[in-house]
């Protein structure tokens, strides 16, 4: 016999014993497996427990829960394998976790209907295996896979070194055949469907018994006096002794009648009516009925309805009717009931719509943004400021004062919480969202014009700059660390002139995982770089001149621009799914061919346009669909004559160039190809119902998460709120 030793990184030794006799083949793989390198212990998640105790449920299935926490300094990435993967489901069998979080993985056994195998004596081993996530390219792999695209999970595995990676067998503990004190109760056998019915039948009993005693009571009480007493409380009552099941009175009657003497054993008992007791559902239905009729042409119309025979309660008699007298004639003839006619309902004119204004900012406003909840409104102005505001009462939250020039433009991490805030001062501010307090700022050679944090990537944002003297503008790519509690930064990405043709204006994420830049640049030039390696991917002239805005629903495929001088709007598409050879969609490779931005609608405007905001929920197969005509408001667009050209020459004769545009899907009326459409002017929209406006051109706009809610910033300095219909 012949002894094999390896060695861990543990120190741990394993001695394999190889049959001399066996095969060449099988020799040199045992010898194989014995001389690679064995995977480090799991340091990088805790399993809690740290075995798969199984447990019997109610519906007799086995099922355990084992809890994964991070206990790495970043983020980890799992995956959980079983010796019989055809008897076992494991949800979810992989993903990621950040740091300090931890996840609920649930391993199911399956039945033979299910295709498990029916013999449970089968011994089973489960493994987890991890690994840390240190590069940008893993991160946007993991990313892939969490929008379900397998691939990314894939390649993410194959990047992993097997001496990075981590495992840990988890021991396998079966139930016991005796149950525990606790399950005892759980072992009961238990129909559901006889408890409803049990349930539901003693409900109607007792509801009948007690619909019997107050008929009983009515009719004990016919004989009496009934009708509303003069004040609650001036009744006598009797003290019904405890084994008496009758109601309490509640004293609206002027006293106790002869028959309720008695009757000692019982409470003052509500009269047969409406006066007294509490109304039942059923006469709340017959008055209701009475009240509201409804005619031939399906209208309400007011039904006359008879006088009670009978005596009237006392003090409702009325006058005596007029007597007939031989002198008089004979008596007049009976009244006939009235006709019926149609219930003549007050016309209610419509009212005013006020839009919530926002009156914080002394200067204009040149950002406006809300958070995902739509709940909380960011702004911010040449005044120095970013204030944050509650929706859509419009009451003023915070302030964030920290820089010392105009504010261009501001970014929420929603995740993390932390807010990003760019300047003419050449300084992006790092702010606690919920504190306003300043946790780091990152200095840049000119003016930043814009930042935005990337989606999906941790700490990661993109901004852009001017140049400054010898230093020129740029576009960068920062990521952020942690420290304990301080932050650091480290440029990732830099692209400057002359790689690009002009300083730009804008700078935002795209592509279908998010993993795109682009920017804005004169002659109506738009830029698609990689994220990644800072290289050129391709080239657009969107507009003529210059490109106001760019904007992009949840879906980052989908792009809308605007340009000032030509006062188009246009919806791009930036990638299109593809059809692989099993049938299933997909897009275009991580690695793979670059971004080729397609015109699918665009509305030519009336006026200058400065800033566009689509609707979040705006999809591809929505914007692509020939049938999308009318619906909700899709696009907005803004803008109107140039402050300088308002000051000098008046506002013109156009007296709603200073409002947002709203913007629908439409058809084209000579060629009938998909478009946009200027929405109606109905509800929120309409001149005449809405009260109130912008005194100058409009800078910046942006819809709520929900798409309920419009904000739009001005030259003015005050931002508007508009709820839509």
């Amino acid at each position: 016999m012949h002894h094999l030793t390896r060695k861990t990184g543990s120190s741990l030794r394993l001695h394999r014993q190889i049959n001399p006799f066996c095969s060449p083949a099988r020799r040199n793989a045992l010898i194989a497996r014995c001389l690679t390198p064995a995977m480090a212990p799991l340091t990088v998640i805790s399993p809690q427990p740290e075995a798969v105790e199984f447990r019997v449920a109610r519906d007799g299935s086995l099922n355990a829960w084992v809890k994964l926490r991070n206990t790495w300094s970043g983020q980890v990435a799992y995956k959980m394998k079983t010796t019989a993967p055809k008897d076992y489901t494991i949800k979810p069998a992989s993903g990621s976790i950040r740091q300090g979080e931890f996840h609920d993985v649930q391993i199911i056994r399956k039945s033979p209907e299910e295709g498990g195998s029916p013999d449970s004596s089968k011994k089973v081993k489960f493994l987890v295996q991890a690994a840390g996530v240190t590069t940008q390219a893993q991160k946007l792999l993991l990313y892939a896979a969490d929008k379900g695209k397998a691939a990314g999970r894939t390649k993410f595995w194959d990047s992993i070194p097997k001496e990075d990676l981590q495992e840990q067998q988890l021991p396998v503990k079966m139930p016991s055949e005796e149950p525990e004190e606790f399950e005892d109760a759980l072992e009961v056998p238990y129909d559901a469907e006889q408890s409803v019915d049990a349930t539901i039948s003693e409900l109607w009993k007792a509801r009948k018994a007690r619909s019997q005693e107050f008929k009983g009571d009515d009719e004990a009480d016919d004989g009496h006096v009934g009708g509303a007493g003069a004040g609650r409380g001036a009744a006598e009552t009797f003290e019904a002794p405890r084994n008496n099941t009758g109601r309490k009175g509640d004293g609206r009657g002027d006293g106790t009648e002869a028959g309720e003497k008695d009757r000692p054993d019982r409470m003052s008992v509500p009269r047969k009516g409406y006066g007294g007791g509490k109304l039942t559902d059923q006469d709340v239905d017959d008055i209701v009925g009475r009240m509201t009729k409804i005619g031939p042409d399906g209208k309400p119309v007011v039904q006359v309805l008879p006088r009670p025979t009978g005596s009237a309660p006392p003090g409702f008699e009325g006058p005596e009717p007029a007597t007939s007298s031989p002198s008089l004639g004979p008596s007049p003839a009976p009244d006939v009931p009235a006709e019926r006619k149609p219930l003549q309902l007050n016309t209610v004119h419509k009212a005013q719509r006020h839009d919530v204004v926002l009156q914080g900012h002394s200067r204009p406003v040149t950002y406006v943004a809300f958070d995902a909840a739509g709940k909380t409104l960011y702004t911010c102005g040449k005044d120095k400021l970013v204030i944050a505001w509650s929706v859509p009462d419009g009451e003023c939250l915070r302030k964030y004062e920290g820089h010392r020039g105009a504010v261009w433009a501001c970014s929420l991490n929603n995740d993390e919480g932390l807010l990003l805030t760019c300047g003419a001062d050449n300084f992006v501010l790092l702010w606690e969202a919920a504190s306003a307090s300043l946790l780091y700022e990152v200095e840049l050679p000119g003016v930043v014009r814009c930042v935005e944090w990337s989606h999906g990537l941790c700490l990661r944002f993109a901004c852009c700059c001017n140049g400054f003297k010898a230093k020129p503008a740029a576009v960068s790519v920062f990521e952020l660390a942690t420290l304990g509690a301080a932050f650091s930064s480290r440029c990732c990405t830099s692209i400057e002139v002359p790689t690009m043709p002009s300083a730009a204006t804008q700078v935002a994420w795209a592509g279908p995982y998010w993993e795109w830049l682009c920017s804005l640049h004169d002659g109506g030039l738009i830029i698609f770089w990689n994220a990644l390696t800072g290289s050129e991917l391709t080239r657009l002239t969107a507009h003529k001149e210059m490109v106001s805005r760019i904007a992009f629903p949840n879906e980052g495929r989908l792009m809308v621009s605007c340009g000032r001088q030509d006062m188009e709007v246009r919806l791009w598409c930036l990638a299109r799914e593809k059809e692989d050879s099993e049938g299933s969609s997909d897009f275009e490779d991580l690695e793979g061919e670059n971004p080729v931005p397609e015109l699918m609608r665009n509305f030519v405007c009336d006026r200058a346009l400065n800033c566009v905001a689509v609707r979040p929920s705006l999809t591809f197969a929505d914007a692509a669909s020939e049938d999308a005509e009318g619906g909700d408001c899709t696009v907005l667009a803004g803008g109107g004559q140039d402050a300088r050209d308002v000051a000098l020459v008046g506002a013109g004769t156009d007296v709603d160039q200073f409002e947002p545009l709203p913007l629908r899907f439409a058809r084209v009326s000579d060629s009938g190809a998909p478009g946009l459409e200027h929405c109606p002017a109905e509800g929120p929209w309409d001149p005449k119902l809405r009260k109130g406006g912008h005194f100058g051109p409009i800078h910046a706009l942006a819809f709520s998460p929900d798409a309920r809610i419009c904000a739009s910033g001005s030259e003015d300095g005050n931002v508007r709120l508009r709820e839509f219909s």
